[in-house]
């Protein structure tokens, strides 16, 4: 296992309304999608999921970019909030 594979911040559980994000330091995000599901999306071209700000405008989810566990995230916008 090489060290970037430890620190790359990944989708670790999608359970119900809850994704729970490891960081890849030790710290873990959990991101209801229930209470802002405009929270995360996946980029259908490379596939990695990014987080977005909280915004209060109501958006439709996109049903075609489903966010499973194992996949990468972008970390540019883990520090996004």
């Amino acid at each position: 296992m090489k060290i970037s594979e430890v620190t790359q911040p990944k989708i670790t559980k999608v359970a119900g309304n809850s994704v729970t994000i490891d960081q890849g330091n030790g710290v873990t995000t959990t991101v209801d999608t229930k209470k802002n599901p405009s929270a995360l999306n996946k980029d259908p071209k490379t596939g990695k999921v990014g987080i977005q700000k909280p915004q209060n405008s109501a958006m439709k989810k996109n049903t075609k970019t489903t966010i499973r566990p194992g996949d990468k995230v972008d970390p540019e916008t883990l520090g996004a909030n």
